[in-house]
């Protein structure tokens, strides 16, 4: 079976005591990785990670919490990166719930990265939290587009309209939480062919590991759980996520 993380951090200081060890063991495990980026410095990390290893990918952007550092050199900047082997531009989006950079620089930087997006042919990695609507606004203001909703959480109203857009749900550890039945209601309507898997690692761990350090392998937990909602056998969920995960960023990672 091989498993395909949308969604990770290798490059956090969480991992600096054993990332060797981890990246071996992922590609002993056959878990594809996409690292994805949140300013400059991460991004520059994560192409550094996917040009040592043909089973991790990079994604280059600036998170909405670093929207305020998005001057024009920065952009410039993160242009000549994605240039470099970048597979995704992201994670970028909305985060109206720390508001750690102002509502109106977030939506601004949303939309240049959209608009890069689309001028280079990459699909997006799309955060967002407690700002649906505007983001929902921006995206069919800027599209279409191809990519992510990363850590999906919403009802079946929310997964209906992401789908209509044309993008796909990331799904990850908080499927496996107990008190989850509105999500895991939203995941049970929507097509498996707009599903693919990630654990946003070092953060959200599957049970029953919550409160420790995620890591991609744990994928694995999220697929099987996905394959009992759709009534599938967990080694063709891993199989058609794989595939939607390699179509949506085209890319064959090798073990």
């Amino acid at each position: 079976m091989r498993l395909f993380d949308t969604h990770a951090h290798l490059d956090f200081s969480q991992f600096d005591l054993d990332r060797p060890e981890v990246l071996a063991t992922l590609r002993i495990q056959r878990v594809a990785v996409l690292n994805a980026g949140v300013d400059l410095p991460s991004s520059e990390a994560s192409l550094a990670l996917a040009r040592e290893h043909a089973h991790v990918f990079a994604a280059c952007g600036f998170h909405p919490h670093d929207a305020k550092a998005f001057t024009p050199e920065a952009a410039r900047r993160l242009e000549a990166l994605l240039h470099q082997g970048a597979v995704a531009l992201g994670e970028c989006g909305l985060d109206f719930y720390r508001d750690l950079s102002p509502r109106g620089v977030q939506v601004a930087v949303f939309r240049a990265q959209l608009k890069l997006a689309k001028r280079l042919g990459l699909p997006v990695i799309l955060h967002q939290r407690a700002a649906w609507e505007a983001f929902l606004q921006v995206l069919r203001e800027e599209g279409p587009l191809s990519g992510v909703v990363h850590a999906f959480s919403g009802d079946e109203a929310q997964a209906r309209a992401a789908v209509e857009l044309g993008l796909s749900l990331g799904i990850g550890g908080p499927l496996t939480y107990a008190k989850n039945d509105r999500f895991r209601r939203a995941v049970a309507t929507a097509p498996l062919d707009r599903l693919v898997l990630e654990t946003d690692a070092p953060y959200l761990p599957p049970e029953p590991f919550r409160g420790k350090r995620n890591d991609p392998s744990k994928t694995s937990l999220v697929a099987q759980r996905l394959a009992a909602i759709h009534r599938r056998a967990t080694a063709d969920v891993a199989e058609a996520t794989w595939e939607n995960a390699c179509r949506l960023f085209s890319v064959h990672p090798a073990f």
